[in-house]
């Protein structure tokens, strides 16, 4: 990115638990001072080298436990750039301490960027900078505000998700509206693949505010109250699979759930771990929802309450690898129904989780 010549250099105070997110790059190149990066703890993962990585693989299949979940390959590493520029990292698992406020009194910060932060700031951190607080909420707002707007949109159904730059208040994201940005979402984009689209939109979005703020430029728009939309944090209870749905249904809650945890199933007591699956159309069959179509090697077909569930991949728990393979075969013979929802002991286990 070049920098911008004619932009007012700001100092700034981030708030962000993310790493595949190239904001501070973008910033620094625009010529403004990142002061400190905070987040309420500093955890990275041991990384390893190519050697590591084939140990590694060698003894998960000596094991026979392969990762089916996809993980989602990182196109930025804020952890190493932070170190690069040797931006000072806070800790503070308390951003609206009288501590931690004092201390940023201190930093003689412009403006703070809040994105992907879990606490609520209260007054006396909002009043501190000079220029306020800009946060980015991963949706259009006023809809979906609050956490999870991922989960809560593929889940839905929507085709159109996005990110807003707004003026942080105590209200959560119920400040005025400084930029937006649609993005479409793809038929079979999964939460995962979305959140990194919206990381990245975000970096250049907050990039551009952050600069219209030096300006003098920025436009702030009243957010519609009437239009807006709450969800709170995803509770086990909102993963349940419900074979009475339809089939899109069914395949919008997976996608809402990778690639962090699988869609999970039950027979007759037996726990299935869907990792991937597809919605198909067709005429009524006659069958129960839940009820097992066809079978194949790996695969299942499963009646829903409107249309198909082809599952492609899925564990019989606990087993995995070649041993799940041959359960496979044996077990979930076709005529055999899908519980209509979790066991009471399931859905406990994963609000544990």
């Amino acid at each position: 990115m070049e920098a911008v010549s004619n932009v007012t250099k700001l100092r700034l105070l981030v708030l962000s638990e993310i790493d595949d997110w190239d904001f501070g790059r973008q910033l620094k190149a625009c010529g403004h001072d990142i002061v400190a990066w905070a987040r309420p703890r500093w955890k990275r993962g041991p990384k390893c080298g190519g050697l590591c990585h084939a140990v590694r693989a060698t003894i998960k299949a000596i094991l026979c436990r392969p990762k089916p979940i996809r993980t989602i390959k990182p196109r930025f590493d804020a952890w190493r750039w932070l170190n690069k520029e040797k931006i000072l990292r806070i800790t503070s698992p308390n951003v609206n301490s009288p501590t931690f406020v004092e201390y940023v009194k201190r930093l003689n910060v412009d403006l703070i960027v809040v994105y992907f932060f879990p606490q609520i700031l209260k007054t006396a951190l909002l009043q501190t900078p000079r220029l306020g607080i800009l946060n980015c909420h991963p949706s259009l707002l006023p809809r979906y505000g609050g956490p999870h707007p991922a989960f809560w949109m593929l889940k839905n159904g929507e085709s159109v998700a996005g990110v807003t730059v707004h003026m942080m208040t105590e209200k959560i994201d119920a400040g005025d509206i400084v930029a937006q940005q649609e993005l479409i979402i793809g038929e079979n984009e999964n939460a995962g693949q979305l959140t990194q689209r919206q990381h990245h939109a975000a970096a250049a979005l907050l990039t551009e505010a952050v600069n219209a703020m030096a300006q003098g430029t920025i436009d702030r728009k009243p957010q519609n109250i009437a239009e807006r939309s709450y969800f709170g944090k995803k509770k086990a209870a909102d993963t349940i699979l419900d074979w009475n749905g339809s089939a899109r249904q069914i395949a919008n809650l997976w996608r809402a759930l990778q690639p962090y945890e699988p869609l999970t199933a039950c027979l007759n007591g037996t726990t299935i771990r869907i990792y991937d699956a597809r919605p198909q159309e067709g005429p009524p069959s006659g069958r129960a929802p839940g009820e097992i179509m066809a079978k194949q090697s790996g695969r299942l077909l499963v009646q829903t309450g409107n249309g198909y569930l082809e599952i492609r991949s899925y564990e019989i728990v606990p087993f995995h690898g070649w041993v799940n393979r041959i359960l496979q075969e044996f077990l979930l013979p076709v005529g055999s129904r899908f519980d209509l929802a979790p066991s009471a002991m399931g859905l406990a286990s994963k609000a544990v989780s």
